[in-house]
């Protein structure tokens, strides 16, 4: 319970943050972007993938490891765009 209420104080720092940072021009997006790309990137390979494959037969696992492939495709694409 302690542990949710700090990702959740987490949660709310980095909402702060980037309410703060909104006005101080490129550097800040250029330097919060990737930090926050680079966690979901982190939380993605480091927990869900084992327990895609510790939970699936081989062909389940390789497209699950696809979707999250191309989400991370899709973040490239939104930052690329933007």
């Amino acid at each position: 319970m302690r542990l949710q209420l700090v990702t959740a104080m987490a949660a709310v720092a980095g909402a702060a943050c980037s309410l703060l940072a909104e006005g101080s021009g490129a550097w800040a997006v250029s330097g919060i972007l990737p930090f926050t790309a680079g966690g979901f990137i982190y939380l993605g390979t480091v927990s869900v993938i084992p327990e895609i494959l510790r939970n699936s037969g081989p062909l389940p696992a390789l497209l699950q490891l696809l979707a999250l492939l191309a989400g991370v495709a899709m973040m490239l694409l939104i930052a690329h765009y933007e």
